[in-house]
C-alpha cells in the first residue's frame, strides 16, 4: 500500500523537475528541444520556407514548449497534493 504513496511521489517530482526546466528554460533546455524536434519534423510544404518564416516557428514551438513545462508542473503539484490528501486521510 504504501507503495503508491511513494510511487505518486515519485512521479509527482519527475513532473515538477521537468516542468521546471521546459517552463524556465533552464540551460537552453527548451530552445534546444524545439532545436532537435525542428531538425527531424520538417515543414511539408511545395513552397519554399524564408528564414523569417522558420524564426518565427521556432519562437513559437519555444513559448509552446513553455507553457508545456508549466502546465506539467502543475500536474505535478497538483499529484502531490492528492497523495498528500490520501495519506492525510488514511487511504494509502
Amino acid at each position: 500500500m504504501m507503495g503508491r504513496v511513494l510511487l505518486g511521489l515519485m512521479w509527482a517530482v519527475l513532473f515538477i523537475v521537468i516542468g521546471a526546466a521546459l517552463a524556465s528554460d533552464y540551460r537552453g533546455i527548451a530552445t534546444k528541444h524545439i532545436e532537435l524536434s525542428m531538425r527531424f519534423v520538417r515543414p511539408v510544404s511545395p513552397f519554399r520556407w524564408e528564414d523569417e518564416q522558420l524564426a518565427r516557428r521556432r519562437a513559437f514551438f519555444i513559448v509552446f514548449d513553455r507553457l508545456f513545462g508549466m502546465m506539467l508542473t502543475l500536474a505535478g503539484v497538483g499529484m502531490l497534493v492528492a497523495v498528500g490528501h490520501s495519506l492525510l486521510n488514511g487511504r494509502w
